[in-house]
């Protein structure tokens, strides 16, 4: 057969083979079959039909010799593609009757985003399994590459290397491998394995196994996952084994034993579950015997969530401890440390013709100091509200409530309560002023279990009227070379609510309302239906913003506001003393997005009576787009709160940031908000963390050291240390929640890139 000497010209070899040999064989002529055509995407699809069967191929060569339907082979810048997969080679040979394949010299195979290498490679189009000789690879859609001295092709997405090393860096010379005497590859699942396996790190071997697994993406997959280490003062060294159960697409269950050197074994479980209307979180933690108490420990907790069944719906929310001090022991963070009160609480919800109705029960479970004080439950509580809106422009509220209070101490006054709040307002709103006049009626009855006395009936009705009044004016104007729309927003809110002896009343779920701008404008003072103040006071407030025009955020913004009291307070909690002053005091807000990463928010309460300033708030943030972050910020609460707390993201070197926080309280004495006692306070650090973290090519690594108060005279200190290897695991022990709480605007490394199209580098 005469030479065909062909460079880039496609043609159609078995698909067209086979219909030309039918053609001869039986029928119709070859002017009557319908020519090939090419099909028109709208978009590039990241899937590829896997069925390779029936497909046609297309092969380009400088010489090519053979048969269409039998054996050909193509020489020099030999390439042959079907169904997208691309082989180039000096030589291929194609053997139609088994659909098979051989290419020898520079052998290079593109499919589906990755890329193999080699000398020579035996290839079976039609299930695309095949031997490649000491291939290197590189995994596009997963980011892993090496190389290996054989690989297997086992069809759609799976290889088997022998000898093979596997990486997720992109360098020639990667800081981090793995070795293994067989490693297999499947990118249907995403997952990989291996045997004899090493891994190395900067030149030095750090782990081995005989058999283990990893993942190639975000998908899940059972299995043992990384173990951590980490160190606390409290609990020692601990060792964290989890095993992840990947029972379903939307259920799981993590078992994570861990053994701590100063109190021993601890078992503990997570399931996590997600159906159409419901999802949940289950989780214990179970120390059989604590060797540092000689007790068994526990903790456990469930969330329990659901939507439109029947109808309704809710929520189960509950924790529990086996003992006072499991927290002060166990926890990992101040936060955790320091819950006293711990909620079990179920409710639902529905829409029933124009009402939202609520029922709910809640109980708790009070440890250490909350013992002396526990708060009351409700067992249980049913709630009905209604808003209407615009009828004849006005808008009407109505507020039902019934209650049966219950408390685990002593003498406590129980009972039932039953509360009712209709309100009618009509609101007034046109460009650049607004006007509401609203009034209500606060109406409630007791009936109280009181020991060794006959139950005692109590009612209350309280009327409440407010006026609210609002002007916005706008101007344009410049600011740093900017061009802003500034606002200027005078408000008014006056309330008036007639003085009733409440003092035979008990106190179930009410206090005072913190004194901040959203309570200047509310019309009761204390939070609950216990108490109804007597009021008759007006606030002014005066708002200016400094707004961009083109996108609307916000730049600057000023507030200021305070209370005129027209009448002295009677109305008020045990053991709280009534307002006497005749203005409250100075409310200050300010806030600034200051360009090139800062930005400063402040608060201001200043007393005019004794000059003083009982509350401060202060934090001035940097966060620049290089990922430095510097926050600092002052919080101040008269004989309650006094902090300075500083944290930050710094380079210190090529690739290594500096991490940290102090939170520092100076006071000497405080308040104790549960007895309002003054009790002496011990200035220090209340929390600190201080560590590195060096982001490299394909890895990362973190220090971190945190110690923080979990008691009066108790601190606990944890170390970690967690090494995150691009594309295969996380060794380690995660710091992540923990930086991310105390460093704002912490967030993991971005510039790592993200894994490519199988579209780029397209062949």
């Amino acid at each position: 057969m005469p030479d065909l000497r062909l460079r880039a010209a496609a043609l159609l070899l078995s698909a067209c083979g086979q219909a030309l040999a039918q053609g001869a064989a039986a029928g119709p002529a070859a002017d009557e079959l319908p020519a090939p055509r090419l099909r028109l995407e709208p978009r590039l699809s990241e899937l590829l039909a896997t069925d390779d069967q029936g497909r046609p191929s297309y092969a380009s060569a400088d010489v090519i010799r053979g048969r269409v339907d039998h054996d050909l082979t193509l020489r020099g810048e030999a390439e042959v593609r079907r169904a997208g997969t691309v082989i180039r080679a000096e030589r291929i040979r194609m053997l139609a009757a088994d659909d098979e394949l051989v290419a020898v010299g520079n052998v290079r195979v593109v499919r589906q985003g990755s890329v193999f290498s080699g000398p020579a490679l035996q290839l079976r189009m039609e299930d695309s399994t095949g031997i490649f000789l000491s291939p290197s690879f590189a995994l596009g859609l997963l980011g892993g590459r090496g190389r290996a001295e054989r690989l297997e092709f086992l069809g759609e997405g799976r290889v088997a290397m022998q000898d093979a090393v596997y990486t997720g860096c992109r360098a020639d010379d990667p800081d981090w491998f793995v070795r293994a005497q067989r490693l297999e590859i499947d990118q249907q699942r995403e997952e990989g394995s291996g045997r004899s396996a090493g891994l190395f790190f900067r030149g030095r071997q750090v782990l081995a196994a005989p058999v283990f697994g990893f993942p190639l993406g975000e998908g899940r997959r059972s299995g043992f996952l990384p173990p951590s280490f980490s160190y606390t003062t409290r609990s020692g060294a601990e060792l964290l084994a989890p095993y992840y159960f990947d029972i379903a697409p939307n259920r799981d269950l993590t078992l994570y034993p861990r053994f701590m050197t100063l109190r021993g074994l601890q078992l503990g479980g997570q399931l996590r579950y997600l159906e159409p209307r419901a999802s949940g979180d289950l989780r214990a933690e179970f120390t059989p015997r604590d060797t540092a108490t000689g007790e068994s420990r526990l903790y456990w907790s469930g969330l329990h969530n659901y939507a439109n069944v029947g109808g309704w719906s809710g929520q189960v929310n509950a924790r529990g401890v086996s003992d006072d001090n499991y927290f002060v022991d166990y926890s990992r963070s101040i936060l955790a440390s320091s819950d006293r009160v711990l909620p079990r609480d179920a409710f639902a919800t529905r829409n029933w013709r124009d009402w939202t109705v609520l029922l709910r029960a809640t109980r708790y479970q009070s440890i250490l100091d909350a013992r002396a004080a526990p708060p009351y439950e409700r067992l249980p509580q049913l709630s009905l509200s209604r808003i209407d809106r615009d009828i004849g422009g006005f808008e009407f509220e109505q507020l039902f409530d019934a209650t049966r209070f219950r408390r685990p101490l002593a003498d406590s006054v129980e009972g039932n309560r039953l509360v009712a709040y209709p309100r009618v307002a009509y609101p007034l709103i046109r460009p650049g002023w607004f006007i509401t006049p609203r009034v209500g009626v606060h109406l409630s009855s007791y009936r109280l279990d009181q020991t060794g006395a006959d139950p005692v009936s109590l009612n209350r009705s309280v009327p409440i009227g407010s006026l609210e009044a609002g002007l916005v004016f706008e101007r344009p104007t410049r600011l740093f070379g900017r061009e802003l729309t500034q606002t200027l927003e005078p408000r008014l809110f006056y309330v008036r609510s007639p003085y009733r002896d409440q003092s035979a009343f008990p106190v179930f779920d009410t206090g005072v309302a913190d004194f901040n701008f959203a309570q200047l404008f509310s019309d009761n003072t204390f939070v609950g239906n216990d108490r109804i103040a007597d009021q008759n006071q007006l606030t002014t407030a005066l708002v200016s913003r400094m707004v961009d025009p083109g996108s609307g955020v916000e730049a600057v913004r000023l507030a200021f506001g305070q209370r005129t009291y027209f009448s002295e307070q009677r109305v008020a909690i045990p053991g709280v003393a009534p307002r006497t002053d005749p203005h409250s005091d100075l409310l200050l807000a300010g806030s600034a997005v200051l360009g090139g990463g800062m930005s400063l928010d402040a608060g201001l309460q200043y007393s005019v009576r004794d000059s003083s300033v009982p509350r401060v708030n202060l934090l001035w943030r940097y966060l620049p787009a290089d990922g430095r972050i510097f926050n600092a910020g002052v919080r101040y609460l008269r004989d309650e709160l006094g902090q300075v707390d500083t944290s930050w993201r710094w380079p210190v070197s090529a690739g290594w940031m500096a991490l940290g926080r102090v939170n520092y309280s100076w006071l000497r004495r405080r308040t104790d908000p549960s007895t309002l006692t003054v009790i002496d306070a011990q200035p220090g650090i209340i929390e600190a963390i201080a560590g590195f973290e060096r982001n490299a090519d394909c890895w990362t690594l973190r220090f971190v050291l945190q110690r923080f108060v979990t008691a009066a005279g108790v601190s606990t200190s944890t170390f970690f240390i967690q090494l995150e290897l691009a594309g295969l695991a996380r060794i380690g022990s995660d710091p992540f929640d923990i930086l991310r709480r105390n460093i704002p605007g912490y967030r993991l490394p971005a510039d790592r890139p993200s894994l490519p199209s199988r579209y780029f580098g397209y062949e």
